[in-house]
C-alpha cells in the first residue's frame, strides 16, 4: 500500500532531479584512464543533452545509455505494473535521444552511444570505441 495519495506522490517524485548514473560514469572514466585516453570532460553543461563524456579536441559527445531508461533491445524489460506509463516514458526518452543526436550533429558534434551493458560486460564494441579514442 502506498504511503501517499497519487497526487502527493507525484509532487514528491517531481522534485527529484537526476544526477546521471555516477556508477557507470566512474566505470567509464576508469576505463578511459586505463587506456591512457585524456582530454575529456564529464557532463558539460554547455552541450545539448549533457553527454556523459565530451572530447573537445575531437568534437565528440559520448553517451552511456542505461539499458532500462533508454530501452535497450537486448536487455531492457518493461515493468508489468503501469506498463502504459512506462512504454510512453521510455519512448519519450528514445525520442529525446534522437533529437539530441540530430541537434549535436547539426552543430558539427559527432555523437557516439554505448549501452550500459557494454561497460559492464566489456564488449567488443566498447574496446573498439576505446581504441578509436586512444588512436585519435
Amino acid at each position: 500500500m502506498d504511503t501517499y495519495p497519487a497526487a502527493k506522490r507525484s509532487e514528491v517524485m517531481s522534485k527529484i532531479r537526476s544526477g546521471g548514473n555516477r556508477t557507470t560514469e566512474r566505470r567509464m572514466a576508469a576505463m578511459l584512464r586505463a587506456w591512457g585516453i585524456s582530454g575529456w570532460q564529464v557532463r558539460p553543461q554547455t552541450l545539448r543533452g549533457q553527454p556523459d563524456f565530451y572530447f573537445p579536441a575531437l568534437n565528440l559527445a559520448l553517451f552511456i545509455d542505461g539499458c532500462f531508461w533508454h530501452a535497450c533491445p537486448k536487455c531492457s524489460r518493461l515493468p508489468k505494473q503501469n506498463s502504459r506509463y512506462w512504454r510512453a516514458k521510455l519512448a519519450g526518452n528514445q525520442q529525446r535521444d534522437r533529437l539530441t543526436r540530430r541537434s549535436l550533429n547539426k552543430a558539427g558534434t559527432k555523437v557516439l552511444r554505448l549501452w550500459e551493458h557494454d561497460l559492464r560486460l566489456k564488449t567488443a564494441r566498447l574496446v573498439t570505441v576505446l581504441r578509436r579514442l586512444r588512436d585519435a
